[in-house]
């Protein structure tokens, strides 16, 4: 909420917001700095019109003299938004308490991490602790915007509808809500409601109105994290850069090792100078990769839940704000063009109502049709699986009868094909005794042969002698060649 007041200096006019009270601001006419004080007359909104309000806001003043003692919506909440100084300053002494703890530990490893690796640890620390400080805070805000949903900030016992007659009933209660608007997104967003509609009276520019609103809070949230998310940036780059000074002085220590080479007691302190450099270098770099993580999965779940608050109370709006809103039947006595067009709409809904009413009636009868038919589909869908089902009962015989034809089949098969091994087996046998006729009979050519050259050569040693052969007559036929033959000499 805004306000006015006047510059000390220069006179002129400015406008505030009411959380600046008690602040110093700085006049952008005259350049002149001054403190904000609380304003004599009661703080009136001036985001809403007042000429254009009417008997709107005639209607309530009770609740804009108790803008002076209490925070009215601002049309901001500041929802779980952490003073950066309030944490920082937090976070110092969280840090000197941390680095005090760790000087009993400062012969172990682990206090050697954070007092003898330099300067960077304890920035380290630091932003560490900055970080832990402002998520802390911001559950902490959290946990109160969750305990605001519990309110019942539309109660029914004051309408069951929000209509121009009772909606400053309605704003008067939420403000009288023990809560300031301001720490809540859920009641600075129904009070931004009903004044939007104390005002506009029509429920399609609230819902409007609200969205924006929505989108506000949604950026509050997120630029919220900002300083998070440089945190978790900066972790890293911090501890590179512990690195490439660990580096750095390794470096240098080598260096200054290799021109005393010639003493062996020189070359210990720079190998020392070395090792003492490079555990800096990763020390360093293990401790602020750990502090980067510890940030970063707090950051995002605590993100994540302020989102699903925003979330609800949007539905919170949408079901309970703008479904109860009513507009008025009654024209604006302005005529402006807005009201003609609600009053022809509420013309034509008139008319239509009884058509409505009929294609109501014509609804449920096809209502009654639908759900026959689909009793009559759900019974034929009933036949068809039947069907269906003994149709593959039948197919299911068919193939196991073709199965056992088929393993038939395969028997039959193994056998002739342990006949056919068999029959090639004995074939073999009759091959190898027809081998061993072969040599026998081959045998007997060859004494055939030798039969044969011996004949040759007696015939040879004849030469031309002529050999008589007589033939005598006796029962039995004899032949012979030199029996009873005559010797030719």
């Amino acid at each position: 909420m805004y306000f006015q007041f006047p510059c000390e200096k220069c006179s002129k006019k400015l406008k505030v917001r009411d959380e600046n009270v008690g602040k110093k601001v700085r006049c952008p006419y005259c350049h002149h700095t001054m403190l904000v004080k609380k304003p004599e007359s009661p703080i009136i909104d001036t985001t809403i019109d007042v000429n254009s309000a009417g008997s709107t806001s005639s209607s309530r003043p009770s609740s804009s003299s108790r803008g002076a003692n209490k925070h009215v919506s601002s049309g901001w909440a500041d929802g779980t938004e952490v003073s950066l100084s309030k944490s920082g300053m937090i976070a110092v002494g969280t840090s000197v308490a941390f680095i005090a703890l760790m000087f009993p530990f400062r012969k172990y490893y682990l206090g050697e991490l954070f007092l003898d690796r330099g300067w960077v640890p304890f920035a380290l620390v630091f932003l560490m602790s900055w970080s832990a400080t402002i998520l802390i805070l911001k559950y902490r805000k959290l946990g109160k915007q969750k305990d605001s949903m519990l309110f019942d900030t539309l109660p029914t016992d004051i309408s069951e509808e929000i209509s121009e007659k009772t909606v400053a009933k309605f704003i008067e209660h939420v403000k009288n809500l023990p809560v300031d608007p301001r720490e809540s997104f859920l009641v600075n967003r129904v009070l931004r409601g009903l004044e939007h509609f104390s005002v506009l009276r029509s429920s399609s520019e609230v819902s409007s109105r609200l969205q924006s609103q929505s989108e506000i809070d949604a950026t509050a949230v997120d630029s919220s994290y900002t300083i998070l998310k440089v945190f978790i940036w900066a972790i890293p780059i911090l501890g590179f850069i512990g690195t490439v000074i660990g580096i750095s002085a390794a470096v240098g220590g080598f260096a200054g090792g290799m021109d005393k080479a010639s003493d062996i007691s020189a070359l210990k302190e720079s190998l020392g100078s070395v090792t003492g450099g490079l555990s800096t270098a990763f020390d360093t770099t293990l401790v602020a990769l750990v502090m980067s993580m510890l940030v970063m999965f707090p950051s995002s779940s605590m993100q994540k839940s302020e989102e699903d608050l925003l979330n609800w109370v949007d539905e919170y709006c949408n079901e309970n704000l703008l479904k109860r809103l009513k507009e008025s039947d009654q024209a604006g006595g302005g005529g402006d063009e807005k009201d003609h067009r609600r009053l022809i709409q509420r013309t034509i809904d008139k008319a239509m109502a009884n058509h409505h009413a009929e294609l109501q009636t014509w609804i449920e009868k096809l209502e009654g049709v639908g759900s026959t038919l689909s009793q009559q589909v759900v019974k034929s869908w009933g036949k068809i699986d039947d069907k269906i089902r003994e149709q593959q009962e039948a197919q299911l015989a068919e193939v196991q009868q073709v199965m056992k034809h088929l393993e038939s089949v395969e028997e039959k098969m193994t056998a002739l094909q342990s006949a056919h091994t068999s029959h090639l087996e004995k074939l073999n046998g009759d091959a190898t005794e027809m081998a061993e006729a072969a040599g026998v009979l081959s045998q007997s050519f060859n004494g055939v042969q030798q039969g044969l050259n011996g004949l040759n050569m007696v015939l040879t040693n004849l030469g031309e002698k002529q050999v008589l052969i007589q033939q005598v007559e006796t029962p039995r036929k004899r032949w012979g060649l030199f029996g009873n033959s005559k010797r030719v000499r």
